[in-house]
């Protein structure tokens, strides 16, 4: 069985095409991050380097940069608000990092108890 080891990459490039052709703001560009450099385009053959935000403009020329995910794609769409937006993307950050301490501190407790355990 073949997995493709660019998961992350293909998730992200293809969430950014729905913003993209989904959109209710006028589509700015794309922007890229290839080996910690940031691009606004991107090279046909070679691997596909990772979507870092999508830049999005209303009618006011006010210029709106969301990332590739589906809170980014809502925005887009007008379903939510750019404060919503934010606030949704940084309780999803919250919640990972804490879901993240979490399991070390499950995975260390268990540990202890398995060292107190055999010794």
């Amino acid at each position: 069985m073949c997995v493709s080891n660019n998961f992350i990459e293909q998730q992200a490039y293809d969430l950014s095409e729905q913003i993209r052709k989904n959109t209710r703001y006028a589509y700015v560009k794309t922007v890229f991050s290839v080996d910690g450099f940031v691009s606004s385009n991107i090279q046909e053959g070679k691997e596909l380097p990772l979507v870092s935000k999508v830049i999005l403009e209303d009618d006011d020329g006010t210029l709106y940069q969301v990332g590739p995910s589906l809170n980014g794609l809502k925005f887009a769409k007008k379903e939510i608000t750019y404060s919503e937006y934010k606030k949704l993307e940084k309780r999803e950050s919250r919640h990972a990092i804490l879901s993240f301490l979490g399991c070390l501190i499950g995975l260390g407790s268990i540990m202890v108890l398995m060292l107190k355990l055999f010794t």
